[in-house]
């Protein structure tokens, strides 16, 4: 994309529900969402039994896409791209629905199940895929699409007829009732019938690792940790979610929604969709299974990327370059003390005076990059803002371990450093929290060189020996302010890396 900016709506009509995602491209980079919001409409409420879509949830997503359309405009979109999914796809009247929801400036395309797998797959693990080979699980209103995937390649793709609402409002036993054990059994065994060949299929291919995404599986991991009494809805647990339906089914609608954590939304079709979570987790032996928040409006986000000749952008290095750009960074000191860390980390490594990995060195690359974002909060104490911002911006590309070890760095580059039984790294391993004060030590000290924000130290150099690591730093101008604080921080240095150090100007 040409523009500096560029903004663009994306628009999932979906058989439960209607999403909406706003992103704003800035230069080169991947985006950065602007607003996401969804109204439930019930496309497939009366759909699965009838064969065509009621007039009253016609009304409904017209209604809505109206909205979302004036809302986009409003935020400044220059293009809207929307995609129908399973209820588009299988309803008699999909040209009503079609023409109801016909506005300027918006085309609704009607995508098929193993399109909507593969972009479902790009929204959660981005163009390069995952490392390990990876199932996927998508439970929708209308299908449940299954992905095998292992980096850049789809190693298997299925749509499935199976859904929340379809399985709540066109089957029977009516599972927005109590249900007793045989009822509930009967949804299983429906389950099992409708995915037999698929379920062979994945445990013939295999894999290593398994994550799920949609409302229903975000909804179901929420009450799990509910139960579990920890609040992490990141992963859910097989036997977890065998308890919470347990207690699910055996509930009418309105008792569940009394149930910790439930979405009071989804009461009437949370045991249809917790069905098919349990019956497949089953089939394919799948103990823990990971959350993703993501879903088919990423992907949409991520294939507009692609066709608009974006084929080889490192997610990472986007989603910081976005987080900071939003923050109003100031982009040469930024990079001025990326440059110095990243010199100091590899001298250090050369010098054996650490032994850290291309891992560490990349997220000590980014918290250099966003170290003084919390700024335009407030400067005395921007450090610990910038800490909060990292720790809950859910950056693309990064797991949550990766985001804590960056908000961390961020947060012990200013004012006092923590010793290693700081509360702070209580949870950590040893190894990890030495990693990440390395890392946050040599951050404070790449800030330092610049600390009136103007290049003015030209060289570093470091030696070491037994006992000490030399600083030997080159400038022309008065770096005697720079030279005096970073004297001050000797103890800590000794703490961390159990050298002393010495600095002279050359």
């Amino acid at each position: 994309m040409a523009d500096s900016s560029k903004t663009v709506s994306f628009i999932d009509i979906g058989t439960n529900s209607i999403h909406i995602l706003v992103v704003r491209f800035f230069g080169d980079s991947m985006g950065t969402p602007i607003f996401q919001d969804k109204e439930s409409v019930r496309l497939g409420q009366h759909l699965f039994k009838n064969g065509f879509i009621d007039k009253e949830a016609i009304e409904k997503t017209r209604i809505v896409i109206s909205n979302f359309v004036q809302l986009s405009k409003d935020l400044g979109a220059e293009e809207m791209i929307a995609y129908a999914t399973c209820a588009a796809r299988e309803a008699s009247n999909r040209k009503e629905l079609l023409d109801a929801v016909k506005v300027k400036g918006l085309d609704v395309k009607v995508i098929s199940g193993l399109e909507e797998a593969r972009l479902i797959k790009l929204g959660i693990f981005g163009p390069e895929g995952p490392r390990e080979k990876t199932l996927e699980i998508d439970i929708g209103g209308g299908s449940t699409e299954i992905i095998l995937c292992k980096g850049k390649e789809d190693l298997f793709l299925d749509s499935l007829s199976l859904g929340a609402v379809r399985l709540a409002y066109g089957h029977e036993p009516d599972s927005t009732n109590a249900l007793s054990f045989a009822e509930y059994d009967f949804l299983r065994r429906h389950v099992d019938a409708m995915s037999y060949r698929t379920c062979r299929k994945v445990r013939e291919i295999g894999f290593e690792k398994a994550y799920g995404s949609s409302g229903t599986l975000i909804a179901l991991a929420k009450m799990c940790a509910e139960k579990r009494g920890d609040g992490d809805s990141s992963y859910m647990m097989y036997y977890e979610l065998v308890e919470v339906m347990k207690e699910l089914y055996t509930k009418n609608m309105e008792e569940r929604k009394e149930v910790p954590g439930m979405t009071p939304s989804r009461a009437d079709i949370i045991v249809s969709g917790g069905a098919i979570a349990e019956e497949l987790m089953y089939l394919l032996g799948i103990d823990r299974i990971e959350i993703s928040e993501n879903g088919l409006k990423q992907g949409m986000e991520m294939d507009y990327l692609l066709t608009n000749g974006h084929s080889n952008f490192n997610i990472r290095e986007s989603s910081v370059q976005n987080l900071a750009i939003r923050c109003g960074y100031d982009r040469a000191h930024a990079e001025t003390v990326q440059g110095n860390a990243l010199r100091l980390f590899d001298d250090l490594k050369r010098l054996e005076v650490h032994n850290m990995g291309d891992e560490m060195r990349m997220l000590l690359s980014h918290a250099s990059l966003l170290h003084d974002i919390g700024e335009f909060i407030n400067y005395p104490q921007h450090h610990f803002y910038s800490y909060l911002i990292l720790l809950n911006s859910f950056l693309p590309g990064f797991d949550e371990e990766e985001l804590r070890m960056m908000a961390l760095m961020v947060r012990f580059h200013h004012k006092g450093f923590p010793k290693r039984e700081s509360k702070h790294f209580r949870d950590m391993d040893e190894e990890e929290a030495a990693d990440m004060l390395k890392c946050a030590l040599i951050l404070k000290i790449a800030d330092i060189l610049d600390r009136r924000r103007n290049s003015s130290v030209e060289t570093v150099d470091a030696s070491a020996s037994s006992r000490e690591v030399t600083l030997r730093i080159g400038s022309e101008s008065d770096i005697s302010m720079e030279i005096w604080k970073l004297n001050t921080i000797k103890d800590d240095f000794r703490d961390v890396f159990g050298l002393d150090i010495v600095i002279k100007r050359v």
